[in-house]
């Protein structure tokens, strides 16, 4: 009897584990609302023949939009340029990539390719534009075979993430060391007016991977392709900020032997909120267009980093230039702020860029005029390289002076408790309870006027422009000080014609009869009204004005 027992067992035994050897080892179980990324990634993978790509060259046409630079908080970024024989190469072992367009020049800043890093500097010259990427190190070329001019640190370390950001780039990076894959699903309806009327909910599973300090997810739908590849990048003023790149099922076309690869891209830097549900600001598409074109796997020859690149600095300065007694130009970058000493408080004009410049700004004020608080900080107006300090002046203490048109953006999207965890300001980590609580704005309409009975700043709003809503001037009436910005910028010569928005500044200036002895540009450095004023009266005579 125990003899036959033991058969039973040993039976038993054997068909367990040849069961278990059919099965393959136990199953892996993840917690509820999550599945297993693996064979979502595997289908992916198989559906583009991403495996057997290892470089690949896109070419068309498209369009570059200013992030941050849009007449009003509540509307998309403008489409300033057209990108005109685009190309970009894409060597994903190499870490490298090359984009090549062609654009009007005089437009925009040489430095800027499109969406992140729209900070003012040398003005492009030429029409054809080159940028490279290799590892952590950017660079451009404006115009072909010239010298090659490094991109600061804050714009290179976010030209990585453009190697990932397409889908077998994304792909590739799930398998990389530390990638770490999770997946979640969800039901999701698309986009209307770029996916079509649909009605019925599609399951999607959602993908997020680790690549150093940024968190990817990409959208795959049930024919196994990649809808959507987003993560966030720092910015100076909405902190962690949305950046993605959309395709459709459409754009995906054979490239032959069974790789696949979407022809249409769309780019959303901010998030797409028209409705302003989650935020104020509704700017979002940064970068698109119909890149047909495509070649697989021809790699050209590699990328190097220029020593000048690999050797390049970018100290910070901040240069002073008295104008009067207690009023100091803060200069030494692209960007200028202006320092007025009152009585019992000193106002500051313009808080540019980002916490860095204003934090060095701000120490050259304290040393400047030792023992007065920085009690207010005027922005002219919205524009991110304008307003990306004034969360370090909120830090201080400041109150911050600025059009009534700019409150709901500040105040929901911009100078908030939420977290900035790409990189931490002064603000996310020691959030004052005056945030919410304290004296913190004060809205202009028309005027404003700061006085201690003997200096008075008077700030005027200009209207109408073209360029943005909500502009701010300032006017100090005693030292006859007119502060401006994006109007009369000296950083570049002086037009021979008076724009439409100078035209509309000068007319504001001769209606206020204000009394002008020079002006102090935010970009650039003061020159007399004269030099001005006499463009605008050589254009009215020669109009017959």
């Amino acid at each position: 009897m125990a003899k036959k027992l033991w058969v039973v067992i040993a039976l038993s035994v054997s068909i367990s584990g040849l069961l278990t050897a059919q099965r393959g080892p136990a199953a892996q179980t993840f917690p509820p609302g999550y599945v297993d990324p693996k064979p979502v990634l595997d289908a992916a993978i198989k559906a583009i023949g991403a495996d057997r790509l290892k470089c690949i060259t896109i070419s068309g046409n498209g369009y570059a939009a200013a992030v941050g630079q849009q007449k009003e908080p509540t509307l998309d970024w403008p489409r300033i340029d057209q990108l005109t024989n685009y190309s970009r190469t894409i060597n994903w072992d190499a870490r490298t990539m090359k984009e090549e367009f062609d654009r009007k020049p005089g437009l925009s800043p040489a430095g800027w390719k499109y969406g992140v890093g729209w900070v003012d500097g040398p003005l492009q010259k030429n029409p054809h534009q080159v940028f490279m990427l290799n590892g952590n190190y950017a660079w451009y070329m404006d115009g072909a075979g010239s010298s090659p001019v490094p991109l600061p640190p804050d714009v290179a370390e976010v030209f990585p993430v453009e190697l990932w950001l397409n889908p077998p780039g994304f792909l590739k990076a799930a398998m990389l060391p530390g990638a770490n894959p999770k997946a979640v699903w969800r039901w999701e309806l698309g986009e209307m007016g770029r996916d079509g009327p649909e009605t019925a909910p599609e399951k999607m599973t959602v993908v997020s991977i680790t690549l150093g300090k940024y968190r990817l997810d990409a959208t795959i739908n049930k024919e196994h392709l990649l809808q959507r590849i987003h993560t966030w990048v720092p910015n100076p003023v909405l902190g962690d900020m949305n950046y993605e790149h959309e395709f459709t099922n459409e754009n995906y076309v054979d490239i032959g032997g069974g790789m696949r690869f979407p022809t249409g891209w769309h780019s959303h830097q901010g998030w797409d909120d028209n409705t302003q549900s989650q935020n104020i600001g509704a700017g979002h598409n940064a970068f698109g267009g119909a890149f047909r074109t495509i070649q697989a796997n021809a790699c050209p020859d590699p990328v190097t980093i220029p020593e000048s690149v690999r050797q390049a600095t970018f100290p910070l300065r901040v240069e002073t230039q008295k104008l009067a007694d207690g009023v100091y130009l803060l200069g030494g970058g692209s960007h200028n702020s202006v320092a007025v000493e009152f009585k019992d408080y000193v106002a500051v004009v313009e808080a540019p860029l980002d916490e860095n410049r204003n934090l060095a700004v701000i120490e050259e004020i304290v040393k400047l005029i030792p023992n007065k608080p920085i009690r207010f900080v005027v922005n002219t107006h919205h524009h991110h390289d304008h307003s990306g300090g004034l969360r370090t002046y909120m830090h201080i203490g400041a109150t911050i002076i600025t059009h009534q048109s700019n409150f709901s953006f500040y105040t929901h999207d911009v100078l908030n408790y939420a977290p900035r965890t790409l990189k931490p300001d002064m603000l996310s980590l020691w959030p004052p309870t005056e945030l919410a609580e304290g004296y913190q704005y004060e809205t202009v309409r028309e005027n404003y006027v700061l006085s201690d009975g003997n200096r008075s700043l008077h700030l005027y709003y200009v209207n109408p422009l073209q360029h943005v809503e909500g502009m701010l001037i300032g006017y100090l009436a005693k030292e006859r000080i007119l502060i401006e910005a994006d109007l009369v910028d000296t950083n570049v010569p002086l037009p021979t014609t008076l724009s439409r928005d100078q035209r509309t500044f000068y007319n504001n200036v001769q209606k206020l009869k204000l009394d002008v002895g020079q002006v102090v540009p935010i970009h650039g450095k003061p020159i007399p009204w004269t030099d001005f004023s006499k463009i605008a009266g050589a254009q009215s005579k020669a109009q017959g004005q």
